[in-house]
């Protein structure tokens, strides 16, 4: 007798049906507003408390089946992973406004504009008009690879709608090619994929809200492939790129650094530093080369991001909290975007500056609890390469959640390949929690600013995300490489 088989799980079917619910609010916010444009374009309040209660509905479908992925891993991941990408490819720009800041950006490079140094071409960009009033007056901060990828965008001559297809079968055709490649490569590894590629942050924060972090990931697992497969000097070279779309991806070449040295082997590690020091610069010179305008190419943006106020962070929400002890009051979230940006810095800029120095001490810790580990000979019971994935992985979310000034749900995906190689108990904890609450602190984009729940929305998400940040912090970072006291293989899921 023929065991009849449903062509998904219903873990998969919630996750694909949450997608799809977040995918069809973005289209009625676009038929609610009339236009493309996030920032500044808000639809009318009771239109905004339907669509926020129906994003929760789809969330929490979509995380609950990504949960139960995680759980139980699909041994056959491929046909809901190609059918989640289907979905988000539908899906419109309505938690962030920064696809028409890459737009701009890659228009304005194409006309032959430097977009590094100085703003003033960009109000001849088409897609200006698009660009939020927050950003509008902001250098390109995102790498060459970045804006390689978006020069394409040059060819919509200002139709947002061309701008986004356009966009969308650039990036899409190698983001395919690289997960059938992972599905190949690393079809032993089930959990992998339900990590990355059933994310369902990463689904609608990549994909579907089109963030340059998307190239990043592609990036790092393409190089991850490679990696694998002893070619080192290419996996160097598109680590390097991982790096130059987005700044986050740094810490990954902790893994590519360390990966495939044996523990008897360590005396090669500064000649393999070496090497990848030499790849790195050379890809950031034939990548650089286009866009090159002297130094300023380079440190404009650096400069810029660190004279961005806090956003998102620790630093932000406790810089609230010691302005509201202060004055019984916080900065209004109707107040126009420049005036609020400089009240906050002028009221907050000093706690700011001692809450970083007390976020960047506590980072160091970790690095100096967690990068000795990796690197001396494993303990009994802990593969060495299980080890440094899980390292590097934790460097990462330290990094960006901790020591950041500034965070968004969509920095995550630089640390999902290396979670999906290794991620103990706790950490597939904290990953259930943190996706569940980082995405929804930017459901606060389809309510007008003058409304009451924009302000207790953004407080109460912003809060729990911050919360859920030092959560299990013993666990996640004090014990490494501890692993719950079980050697690693003992608890990985099985697949379907």
């Amino acid at each position: 007798m023929v065991r009849w088989r449903p062509l998904s799980s219903r873990d998969e079917k919630r996750l694909l049906g949450g997608v799809a619910i977040v995918t069809a609010c973005s289209w009625a916010r676009f038929l609610a507003t009339g236009s493309l444009r996030v920032d500044q374009n808000y639809p009318p309040r009771s239109i905004g408390y339907v669509l926020l209660a129906t994003l929760v509905v789809g969330w929490a479908l979509a995380v609950r089946g990504w949960r139960g992925l995680l759980a139980d891993p699909p041994a056959r991941p491929r046909r809901a992973a190609f059918a989640a990408l289907g979905i988000a490819a539908f899906m419109l720009p309505m938690l962030s406004n920064d696809l028409f800041s890459v737009l701009s950006y890659g228009s304005a490079a194409a006309a032959g504009h430097d977009v590094y140094a100085t703003t003033a071409s960009l109000r001849d960009s088409p897609f200006y008009p698009f660009v939020g009033e927050r950003w509008n007056q902001t250098a390109c901060m995102y790498g060459p690879t970045t804006l390689l990828a978006a020069l394409p965008a040059g060819l919509a001559r200002g139709n947002p709608w061309a701008g986004l297809f356009i966009l969308r079968f650039v990036w899409f055709v190698p983001l395919a090619l690289t997960m059938e490649l992972s599905f190949r490569r690393l079809g032993d590894r089930p959990f992998y994929h339900a990590m990355v590629w059933l994310n369902p942050l990463w689904i609608v924060v990549g994909p579907g809200q089109m963030h340059a972090d998307l190239l990043g990931l592609v990036a790092v697992t393409l190089g991850i492939a490679f990696h694998h497969a002893g070619k080192l000097r290419a996996s160097f070279a598109i680590y390097a790129a991982a790096v130059l779309a987005k700044y986050s991806f740094a810490p990954a070449g902790l893994w590519f650094w360390l990966s495939g040295v044996p523990p008897t082997a360590r005396r090669h590690l500064a000649s393999r530093l070496a090497m990848m020091g030499v790849v790195f610069a050379a890809v950031a010179v034939v990548l650089y080369a286009p866009f090159w305008a002297g130094p300023a190419t380079i440190t404009g943006p650096l400069r810029d991001l660190a004279r961005m106020n806090p956003g998102g962070s620790i630093t932000e929400v406790l810089g609230i909290v010691v302005q509201f002890l202060r004055t019984g009051s916080v900065t209004p979230p109707d107040m126009a975007v420049q005036a609020a940006v400089d009240l906050d810095r002028a009221t907050k800029e000093s706690s700011w500056r001692i809450v970083s120095w007390i976020t960047r001490i506590v980072f160091l810790v970790i690095v100096a609890r967690v990068v000795p580990a990796m690197v001396r000979r494993p303990a009994a019971g802990h593969d060495p390469e299980r080890t440094l994935a899980l390292g590097t992985g934790v460097v990462t979310v330290a990094l960006l959640t901790i020591a950041g000034h500034r965070f968004q749900s969509w920095y995550l995906p630089a640390a999902l390949p290396f979670f999906g190689l290794a991620c103990p108990d706790v950490w597939r904890r904290w990953w259930t929690a943190v996706v569940a609450v980082a995405v929804p602190v930017d459901f606060a984009c389809v309510l007008e600013r003058s409304s009451a729940v924009y302000p207790a929305w953004g407080a109460v998400t912003t809060g729990a995300l911050v919360v859920v940040f030092v959560l299990w912090f013993k666990g996640r970072y004090l014990r490494f490489p501890d692993d719950d006291g079980a050697p690693p293989a003992a608890r990985a899921p099985a697949a379907r």
